[in-house]
């Protein structure tokens, strides 16, 4: 989990702090900040190639001149903004990994993810759209893929521990497993968020934890 924060903080360098180059001012890094909220905002409401720069102009109500002096780019702001939200989703995962067994770090994993979705609706909603967009591309966020493999190790571990632990009896190899249960997650936070009468926002949580558990076969609660 740590190796997946470190990609994204990669990502979101910008090379500021190389030698010999000036460091951005206070006020210069909060418009930078800014637009990348926008850029986020855009494409939690309207997808990814609605993230214009007239868009963002219209969302921030900055000058065209601020978009070209602070980033290279639109494709620039558009990764930033994958990299932000990935690393807020991926601080929560690393926080969920602290402590416990296999199977209490799993349930802990996927009550955060539930709790992440439920609590930054406009991220997870970004979130979604660039996954469409890599159906649409799969090279288009480069980093994605590496990021979503150290995610599935991460839980087939967790799968394999309750296994030995006799708290677990998957149905398929931990590898495969993990895959599943990324696709159920991701399934029951979509109807969540397309239909308010799917399941109470209060209830969702518990619900799919169940189950996931019922899933694995697991003894524990």
């Amino acid at each position: 989990m740590q190796a997946v924060s470190g990609k994204l903080d990669q990502i979101l360098s910008t090379g500021d702090d190389k030698p010999g180059k000036v460091r951005p001012s206070k006020a210069s890094l909060k418009r930078r900040n800014d637009i990348i909220a926008a850029a986020i905002q855009v494409i939690a409401r309207r997808g990814i190639r609605a993230c214009t720069i007239t868009a963002l102009e219209d969302e921030t109500g900055f000058a065209r001149g601020h978009f070209s002096y602070h980033f290279r780019s639109k494709e620039e702001i558009i990764g930033l903004a994958f990299a932000t939200v990935g690393a807020d989703w991926a601080t929560i995962q690393i926080e969920a990994s602290i402590g416990g067994s296999g199977p209490e770090r799993l349930e802990h994993h996927v009550r955060a993810a539930v709790g992440w979705a439920l609590d930054r609706p406009d991220y997870y909603r970004c979130l979604m759209n660039f996954r469409v967009e890599m159906i649409r591309d799969p090279g288009a966020f480069q980093p994605a893929a590496g990021i979503r493999q150290q995610m599935w190790d991460a839980c087939a571990d967790m799968i394999r521990e309750g296994t030995a632990a006799g708290a677990f009896t998957p149905r398929l190899d931990p590898s495969m497993e993990a895959r599943t249960l990324f696709a159920m997650i991701d399934g029951m936070l979509m109807y969540a968020a397309m239909d308010g009468a799917f399941c109470p926002p209060t209830e969702l949580a518990d619900r799919v934890w169940t189950i996931i558990a019922d899933r694995l076969g697991a003894t524990t609660s």
